[in-house]
């Protein structure tokens, strides 16, 4: 029998060619497309599964701010992990990490600009990375010194082979390069790692990166830390002896009850995009809803097509059905026969599918710059089975029990009233397929706005035609030590490039864009109230390459000695400390009388110096970084000490440019690497995400509009071709190919208003929660409906009219003939 149910299903699907073809392109676009977005979706999901003690190891978070004014960064006390261990017995294992960067090279060879990780023994014994050459965890072995630990991308890179165990790379810490012995080489992260990492040293470097008096102070939060419990440990009951701990400890250098120490479980990390650091790669959970909500979606539309399809072939399947029953078919046969014609189309529809997914997957992974692949784990089989599944059920069962249950003797009397007209799930299947459609075309019209306008948005300065050098900087134990000696090697770059015509101007910055460029400072005010700030050590002609605006006050010059001992802030700083006369007034810290040397002598206008995510905050700009540190007694560093030129043209001729800023750094640092980028594009690099979505977006609403044409195509066709007679009729009574086109379009036209009136409060509402992340955002001007409506009303007319007119356009004889 069930032999039988394939032969029968098979000739049916063959039988009727434009409906199987246009059910088999609707499903397998939309199989293709949601099997890809199911993948990356689990893929997301599963990041940090591979670690043995997943469910037991947690990421230290500080949180620091007065009540209702917290942050909460991934950036912990350096003397957390040492008194955590030793205080609470719920921890078993703890490491501490600070990212760093240095020029490292092999003997003889160009150094590389290396981006590099410290961190605490337990590190390799807490995480559960792959070791594919040396010792599982050299770091134990704290006689040994001047130990590092490789992935093997980066042994390829510097040896060209992964064995390298016992061999040295010269790493420059401090002032010279010193050699460290390569101990372990890790396989390459798993792409569904959250940390990520390239070189590990040992804790013991810190005392030549920041100094030995800096690793066990409580103000002191560079780095981060995660923990391993022990079994058995209850995270919160933990979290509240930190809680303790910290108001006991802390509250000798800062106000009590201001700061905390808090756990996030290792499960949480890579989907909480609101805490960055520089070791973890996280992703915006919102992404992953969106895309789930699109796959969805096209999935729908694509059950709909084949489910109004199926319903509107009922008429000629009617009398199969009557024939049938009348010769002792059951229900559960009948049932069973359009049950299998769905599973095969199904199928088949998976196949294309997965044949369309891995010809999209290079460019899906582009989009996204992932690696996914599709290798049939048991995790991605059970997804396609999932959707097949889901496919078979949503698309087939009701036109199942729709032709099984039809009564025979109704059917051959030809009593069975099917037309178009008559038929209401049809058109509300064909109405939420359209809504669906037109809903998705209107938010990739409101995210394609508010992402133009951002591209315009005035920043407050001039980001086009800069270009920016990377100078390394100078390792030394003191920070201040570290940027007056970047400063005078970027100043060496920085006075010759401008002897020559193509540079108009130059400028120094240790400072770019966005928020994990520019350092952190907080300081009590005269009440004990931390006031919290931004900053960045400049060069004197940073404001006037950035064309930043001033609004009291000036600039900083060169020609006045005092200026050293200067500041220059934005408004929302002046906002924030309340001053009334800026440049009359002193900045004053309780720490110490900080700032108590320090003047004010210029007030920039408010300017983004991060994304337009994120709220204008208090800034500060300064010569010397003394300025700064005189006043400060918390500092958060997300940025780098590296020191950046900033270059404006004075020609369009960038690669000429290019060359001769080239040639200029290898005749001065022929040892160091030349890195440049542009600043609009640093720029645009905060909203890759967003952009990424608005593209995935247009692309579901182009594929969903598609299946909706195809689907309303055939039911154009099925309509005209129940009424053939009566347009046959027409045409004799006089009417037009015009006329019988407009009375279908109208009835099309009716659904389509329906779909459009729906779709356009939905997309709003949708748009406004997703616009809620933006600091700065427009509002959906009307051309965005309106131009929803006119495609939607476009689009119903070109696909019904081209239908329409081919049948009234058809000799009436041979349309009452063939009736």
């Amino acid at each position: 029998m069930i032999k039988n149910y394939f032969k029968i299903a098979l000739r049916n699907l063959l039988k009727y060619k434009l409906y199987s073809t246009i059910n088999l392109i609707g499903l397998s676009l939309g199989l293709g497309i949601s099997m890809l977005i199911f993948l990356f979706v689990q893929h997301e999901n599963s990041f940090d599964d591979f670690h043995v003690n997943k469910d037991r190891i947690a990421r230290g978070l500080w949180e620091s701010g007065e009540e209702g004014n917290v942050s909460t960064s991934a950036s912990t006390p350096m003397a957390f992990p040492t008194t955590i261990k030793a205080k609470f017995d719920g921890v078993e294992k703890v490491t501490h990490y600070v990212t760093t960067g240095a020029l490292a090279k092999v003997e003889g060879e160009q150094s590389i600009d290396q981006s590099l990780h410290v961190v605490s023994a337990d590190f390799l014994d807490i995480f559960s990375f792959e070791v594919i050459k040396g010792e599982k965890n050299p770091f134990l072995n704290e006689k040994e010194a001047n130990q590092i630990v490789i992935t093997e991308d980066v042994a390829e890179v510097y040896y060209g082979t992964t064995d390298v165990i016992g061999k040295t790379l010269l790493i420059q810490l401090g002032a010279t390069y010193e050699p460290f012995i390569i101990k372990s080489v890790l396989a390459n992260l798993p792409s569904n790692s959250s940390l990520d990492f390239e070189v590990l040293l040992p804790e013991n470097t810190l005392k030549t990166i920041i100094g030995e008096n800096y690793q066990d102070r409580w103000h002191n939060t560079n780095g981060g830390s995660f923990v391993l419990m022990a079994e058995g440990t209850d995270i919160s009951a933990l979290e509240a002896g930190f809680a303790s701990l910290v108001k006991e400890t802390v509250k000798r250098d800062m106000e009590e009850d201001t700061y905390n120490l808090l756990l996030q479980p290792l499960e949480e990390i890579h989907l909480d995009s609101e805490i960055q650091t520089s070791l973890v790669v996280s992703t915006n959970p919102q992404l992953l809803w969106i895309l789930s909500g699109i796959a969805v979606l096209i999935l729908l539309i694509a059950c709909i097509n084949f489910t109004t399809l199926s319903i509107g072939r009922s008429a000629t399947r009617a009398k199969e059905v009557g024939v049938r029953k009348t010769m002792g078919a059951a229900y559960k046969q009948l049932f069973g026969q359009f049950m299998t014609e769905s599973v095969l189309m199904t199928i088949a529809a998976a196949l294309v599918g997965l044949l369309l997914a891995n010809l999209l997957l290079p460019v899906f992974n582009d989009l996204f710059e992932k690696t996914l692949q599709i290798v049939f784990s048991p995790a991605q089989v059970a997804i396609i089975f999932c959707l097949l599944i889901l496919i078979t059920f949503i698309a087939g069962a009701y036109p199942a029990l729709f032709l099984s249950q039809l009564r025979p003797i109704a059917v051959l009397k030809s009593n069975l009233n099917l037309n178009f007209g008559k038929q209401g799930l049809r058109k509300f299947l064909l109405g939420f397929q359209l809504f669906l459609s037109l809903f998705l075309l209107a938010c990739t019209f409101i995210m394609y706005k508010q992402m133009n306008d951002i591209n315009k948005y005035n920043l407050g300065f001039t980001k086009d035609d800069i270009l920016m050098v990377e100078v390394p900087a100078i390792p030394d134990q003191s920070f201040i030590t570290i940027i007056k000696k970047s400063f005078e090697k970027a100043n060496r770059f920085k006075k010759v490039i401008q002897q020559n015509a193509q540079i108009e101007r130059a400028g120094i910055a240790n400072a770019t864009y966005g928020n994990d460029t520019w350092w952190e400072g907080g300081f009590p005010d005269k009440t004990g109230q931390m006031k919290y700030f931004k900053f960045s050590f400049v060069g004197a002609e940073y404001a006037d390459i950035l064309n930043l605006e001033f609004v009291k006050g000036r600039n900083f010059s060169l020609d006045i000695p005092s200026d050293s001992n200067a500041v220059i802030i934005n408004e929302a700083f002046v906002k924030l400390m309340n001053l009334e006369n800026p440049l009359q007034e002193q900045i004053y810290s309780a720490k110490n009388d900080g700032f108590k040397d320090i003047r004010i002598i210029g007030v920039m206008k408010d300017f983004h110096h991060a994304s337009l995510y994120d709220k204008i905050e208090p800034v500060m700009i300064a010569l010397n970084p003394e300025a700064v540190f005189s006043g400060i007694n918390s500092l958060n560093i997300s940025g780098g000490t590296n020191p950046t030129v900033y270059i404006k043209p004075a020609t369009d001729d960038f690669q000429a440019v290019l060359t001769t800023l080239k040639a200029a750094w290898n005749n001065l640092y022929p040892e160091e690497p030349f890195k440049f980028s542009f600043l609009d594009e640093v720029v645009q690099k905060q909203y890759v995400s967003d952009q990424r979505l608005g593209k995935m977006v247009g692309l579901a609403s182009i594929i969903a509009i598609l299946i909706a044409a195809m689907g309303l195509f055939a039911l154009a066709s099925l309509a005209i071709s129940g009424r053939m007679k009566e347009i046959g009729i027409r045409k004799v009574m006089g009417a037009s190919a015009y006329n019988i086109s407009v009375m279908f379009n109208k009835e099309f036209l009716k659904i389509t208003s329906i779909g459009v009136v729906l779709a356009m409060p939905f997309s709003y509402w949708l748009m406004m929660r997703w616009l809620d992340q933006f600091e700065v955002k427009a509002s959906p001007g009307a051309w965005v409906f309106i131009a929803t409506i006119l495609l939607g009303v476009v689009f119903t007319v070109l696909v019904v009219s081209f239908q329409t007119v081919r049948a009234g356009l058809m000799n009436p004889v041979r349309s009452l003939k063939e009736e």
